[in-house]
């Protein structure tokens, strides 16, 4: 008798580490999520001048005058293909053969043309 309420005892509290530890993994997971997004967009308001500035000082060369694609893809109808979201994450990190903008533009600056350019569609 004595033997069966040890084995109780031992089984519940390994049953009960183990709703602990599901619960804190569950718990955890929005901050693990929120890491493999990456950067989240700053809040800014379109500014359509500077974007297009920045679009020519930067983009111009691999994306054409027009959107149309040189080197790079063109970029007309962006914003019916990718979020506003994706396109900050892009332009910030690159992909391929795009460079990544993050050491040369500000954030606000990449969230700027990003907004801009989803608005391509």
């Amino acid at each position: 008798m004595r033997n069966w309420i040890m084995a109780v005892l031992f089984f519940g509290a390994c049953a009960l580490g183990l709703v602990m530890l599901t619960v804190s993994a569950v718990q955890d997971k929005p901050d693990k999520e929120q890491e493999a997004k990456g950067p989240s967009v700053p809040g800014v308001t379109l500014d359509q001048a500077s974007a297009e500035a920045l679009y020519k000082q930067s983009c111009i060369a691999c994306h054409g005058n027009q959107l149309e694609g040189k080197v790079g893809p063109n970029l007309q109808k962006v914003g019916a293909k990718l979020t506003n979201e994706q396109i900050y994450k892009v332009v910030l990190n690159g992909k391929g053969g795009m460079p990544a903008f993050k050491s040369s533009l500000k954030e606000e600056e990449v969230a700027n043309i990003a907004l801009w350019l989803a608005g391509h569609k």
